[in-house]
């Protein structure tokens, strides 16, 4: 398996879900160590866990592995940008209606 492929895939998924690598192996159940070393000692996570990342992430372990599946990584990064975006757009609605909510008439 080609290890640094891996996680050229792996990290930028992680930041798209706007976490951090010790956020992630927290969420991942993981301890922040052993992520870090997986890392560092270009290391491929067992069967199992790499599974659990590519469920976490939102795509498939044939991406994560292999690079396959491209389409569908490429999907869902953009569904998490259009959700963003949504987000900030019904923060800056709700604020403006608070505005206005606030405002007397004249």
């Amino acid at each position: 398996m080609d290890y640094i492929n891996f996680w050229k895939r792996t990290k930028p998924l992680i930041k798209a879900h706007k976490m951090t690598q010790k956020q992630f192996a927290e969420h991942m159940g993981i301890s922040f160590y052993t992520f870090r070393g997986w890392i560092q000692h270009n290391r491929i996570p067992d069967l199992a866990s790499a599974y659990d990342m590519a469920l976490v992430l939102g795509v498939t372990l044939d991406y994560l592995v292999s690079g396959k599946d491209r389409d569908f990584a490429a999907r869902r990064l953009k569904e998490i940008e259009l959700r963003r975006a949504a987000a900030r757009a019904i923060k800056h609605i709700n604020g403006i209606k608070r505005d206005l909510e606030g405002m007397r008439p004249i």
